[in-house]
């Protein structure tokens, strides 16, 4: 059969949910997706019909069920919520078994809190006390204590606390603050992640894959929404902002903007909301270099599971240009067999079930039952997407505040400060409206925090401006690596060359894990450093010298180019 892949315009026709023998089915707001979910459910209800699936395959089943619009009272549902509830109504959750402990930790919980959290409140207290007793030191989860931490049974034992924290238990923010250092230390240096970081264990063999990165990504995805709120908020109403010292706003705590905040507003997480979002973000750009639209690995269905839930909490926009969704989705069509069921590894029903849930955007339902809204608002995980996002902030008086703050007597660190530009940016929903910000961007391209610098070449890059590329090309001149990559990134999105002159994005990649390259001496980052950004410069320029319009050529640049790089 000859797959299908196009990078075209696609038209998305709203029709109305059909309906289905049990009631109303939810819509996917694509007609083609909503006869494949059709099928799919019909095939799914036949399939645990006749078989019924054990442990935490039958509850999986039943929840992509009622994401589907099947009602909880269907006969097969009600099993699967008897089983869920027999299981956590101990004094201490009983597990389907030894090793789908965490995996059954986490659809248990998922079926049960989006049933009735405060009906099945006790019973997910009682998964939510066991998921973090088996939480190891380092802040994974595994199939038993001898075990190193696996990724994607980390990813469960997050979705599992999730859930219970909505319903209203007690969740320790330590251990989703665990969960995130996990996440954030194992990764591999392209931005992807393996099956068992440190090891050669499961598919891969220690390389990043497909499926372990979307589910690195979607687990980190939840943790900053637990740690630190919505990535991109609605904009809040002036009287709900607080104003801190140089002029800078932030949400009220107390106010109505809290319900787009913290979980946890009395903890102070160790890691930064911007960092976290950087490393999904390298998570997205891995998964675009590596565009896979028809998954071909063993776990096929798995991946677009994953990839549902990352782009949900990720803020994923668009893929050159296309709806993520729907260029995902059209792959994800193409291993629907003639029966409606989709086969994988360990089954139809599994694999039927995760591509419903895909299909049905499990994440983003819940994401707009929590909020009364969807998170597919900005295009950050895509540097190529069109964005369509919030009202303008007052961006020139945020750039002149900062550009005279004094960091050293400033509460706010610098880290917090970029992080102001980046929302600040994002508000503006037209990039025409940050033409005019242009000098006053450039100046905090000399601020001496490297951070600051970074956001304000970032933010520069969204203006798709071809005469700022000069000032760009001294970005990979800056002494910081961060400010090279956002240069570098900048530069791909203007020339519209998603993977620039092939230039890695993780030049130091050959020191081995994060944690590795953050002890390694100044040397010997600077060994590494210096080729790269030299080639990077190099390349870019040469283009830049190539396609620059005739008026702009006076040879000065050229010269500056001679100039050795700072160190």
């Amino acid at each position: 059969m000859r797959l299908f892949m196009v990078f075209a315009v696609y038209l998305l026709l709203i029709g109305k949910p059909s309906t289905a023998a049990d009631g109303p089915r939810k819509g996917t707001m694509v007609p083609r997706f909503d006869a494949a979910v059709e099928k799919a459910v019909a095939y799914l209800r036949g399939a645990v019909g006749k078989n019924r699936p054990h442990g935490g395959h039958e509850v999986l089943a039943a929840y992509a069920l009622v994401k589907s619009g099947v009602p909880k009272e269907d006969p097969y549902v009600a099993q699967a919520i008897a089983a869920a509830v027999e299981r956590s109504g101990h004094t201490q959750y009983q597990p389907v078994s030894a090793y789908d402990h965490i995996y059954g930790s986490g659809v248990d919980s998922m079926l049960l809190a989006d049933i009735d959290g405060s009906l099945y409140l006790p019973n997910l207290q009682a998964i939510a006390d066991y998921v973090q007793s088996v939480q190891r030191a380092d802040g994974s989860w595994s199939d038993g204590p001898q075990q190193p931490g696996d990724v994607s049974m980390s990813q469960y034992g997050v979705l599992a606390l999730w859930a219970c924290q909505r319903a209203g238990c007690k969740v320790a923010p330590a251990a989703v603050d665990r969960a995130a250092d996990f996440l954030m230390k194992n990764g591999n240096p392209d931005g992807g992640w393996g099956y068992r970081p440190g090891t050669k264990a499961g598919p891969g063999g220690g390389a990043s894959t497909h499926n372990m990165t979307m589910a690195g990504g979607g687990a980190l995805g939840i943790c900053r929404l637990m740690l630190h709120g919505l990535r991109s908020p609605p904009k809040p109403d002036k009287k709900k902002e607080e104003v801190l010292p140089g002029g800078l706003r932030k949400l009220d705590p107390l106010g109505e903007a809290n319900q787009y905040g913290s979980v946890f507003p009395d903890y102070k997480p160790q890691v930064a909301a911007s960092a976290l979002d950087a490393r999904v973000d390298r998570a997205f750009a891995w998964n675009l270099t590596n565009f896979q639209p028809v998954s071909r690995v063993e776990h096929n269905l798995y991946y677009y599971y994953c990839l549902e839930r990352a782009a949900a909490v990720g803020d994923l926009g668009k893929i050159n240009g296309e709806d993520w969704f729907v260029v995902y989705g059209d792959g994800l069509l193409a291993l629907q067999g003639p029966d409606g069921g989709f086969n994988t590894f360990t089954g139809a029903v599994d694999g039927t079930s995760l591509a419903l849930l895909y299909f049905m955007r499990s994440t983003d339902q819940i994401l707009k039952k929590m909020y009364g809204l969807g998170q597919q608002l900005a295009d950050r995980g895509n540097p190529f997407g069109d964005k369509k996002v919030k009202e303008p902030t007052e961006l020139d008086r945020l750039i002149q505040d900062i550009s005279n703050m004094d960091f050293d007597k400033l509460d706010e660190t610098p880290v917090e400060v970029a992080d102001e530009i980046v929302r600040s940016v994002l508000a503006i929903d037209d990039p025409e409206k940050l033409v005019g910000q242009e000098q006053q961007l450039k100046s905090l391209m000399k601020h001496p925090n490297a951070k600051v610098r970074s956001a304000a070449v970032w933010a520069l890059g969204r203006t798709g401006d071809f005469k700022l590329i000069p000032l760009l090309l001294e970005g990979i001149r800056d002494p910081s690596v961060d400010v090279n990559i956002e240069a570098i990134q900048a530069l791909r999105f203007i020339s519209r060359k998603p993977q620039g002159f092939g230039e890695t994005l993780a030049p130091f990649a050959s020191l081995g894990t994060e944690a590795q390259i953050a002890a390694a001496s100044p040397e010997e980052r600077l060994r590494l450093a210096t080729p790269w950004r030299e080639k990077a410069l190099k390349d870019w320029s040469n283009w830049y010298f190539g396609v620059r319009p005739f008026e702009d050529r006076g040879g000065l640049d050229e010269l500056q180019l001679a100039v050795p790089l700072r160190r």
